[in-house]
């Protein structure tokens, strides 16, 4: 019996983490373009405000509104609680300490970091668009509804991301629009939680490749060996990214009166563009961080061997 330290063949360091640099580069500057024209321009302060008044004047009566919001107050607890449970899971029963590490840091990271955000680090000027001057970006109950999903992520079995990923930012979603229709936020705030989320998740991914060292190089997956759950997701990341783009061209090319005096089907109109934004970001994040993972992630290791023969 030997040990070596000699790690197997590989990618060069360089080129296995530049993927990974990249990301984090373009994920930031994704965020900074977001807020940029949606909180310090008028037209998108404007176009933000339209959709949320589409969803003030189409579902401030409705009956289910009252169910709604108490299901967004117990969404942070419940998202919490979930992530938990799997990240016990993963400690406890696979043994596996480095993963629900990093899956906790991810979690705390992304929540606090949009707190930081939101209080400290950026303003909302007033622009005469909106009554409501104080900063809201980024949405902090979608930032923790998409990180919890994330950190489940992060701790779940190779050959179950792809669901865990299509279920995941579904929800992610599914809570964003939810901010939006009820009005506790505008289309951008739900915009920057995802990317403060597939920020910290690329983080965490880059994290755990150098701890776990390189794998054999990128791996692809055949068109025709894709499951289920991959084809779905791409599938969705692809509508996603094309209704969110012509909604948003739309949203440019529309008329942009004194907002007060906007009719009700243009609101309707912009209610719609912010839900396409909204619900195109989160899955078209939940394919780019998947894919990341896929194809330049860490090998799973849960004890350290070195070359032993």
């Amino acid at each position: 019996m030997s040990f070596s330290s000699k790690p197997p063949p590989s990618q060069s360091t360089g080129s296995a983490l530049l993927p990974w640099y990249g990301s984090l580069v373009l994920l930031a500057a994704l965020f900074w373009a977001c807020y940029s024209f949606f909180v310090m321009t008028k037209l998108g302060q404007w176009i933000d405000e339209a959709a949320l008044l589409g969803g003030e004047a189409f579902l401030a009566a409705d009956k289910t509104r009252g169910p709604a919001l108490a299901f967004l107050d117990h969404m942070p607890a419940a998202s919490a609680l979930l992530a938990g449970g799997f990240i016990l899971f993963a400690l406890v029963r696979r043994r596996d300490f480095l993963r629900p590490a990093v899956a906790g840091a991810l979690l705390l990271g992304a929540a606090g970091s949009t707190q930081l955000l939101k209080h400290v680090l950026l303003v909302r000027p007033d622009l005469n668009i909106s009554g409501a001057s104080m900063n809201s970006f980024p949405s902090g109950h979608t930032t923790f509804a998409a990180a919890a999903m994330a950190a489940i992520f992060i701790v779940a079995p190779v050959a179950h991301r792809s669901p865990v990923a299509l279920l995941g930012w579904a929800y992610a979603a599914v809570a964003g629009a939810s901010t939006l229709v009820l009005g506790w936020h505008r289309p951008s705030d739900v915009l920057a939680a995802y990317l403060v989320v597939a920020w910290w998740s690329v983080l965490a991914g880059l994290f755990l490749r150098h701890a776990h060292g390189s794998g054999p190089g990128p791996r692809t997956t055949a068109a025709g060996s894709r499951t289920v759950p991959e084809r779905l997701l791409r599938a969705s990341a692809v509508v996603g990214a094309v209704a969110a783009a012509a909604a948003l061209a739309l949203a440019l090319a529309m008329d942009h009166p004194a907002i007060g005096t906007v009719r009700n089907g243009a609101l309707f109109v912009f209610l719609a563009v912010g839900l396409a934004l909204v619900l195109g970001t989160a899955m078209v994040s939940g394919w780019f961080i998947h894919g990341l993972f896929a194809r330049y992630g860490a090998p799973i290791r849960r004890r350290l061997v070195r070359g032993m023969k």
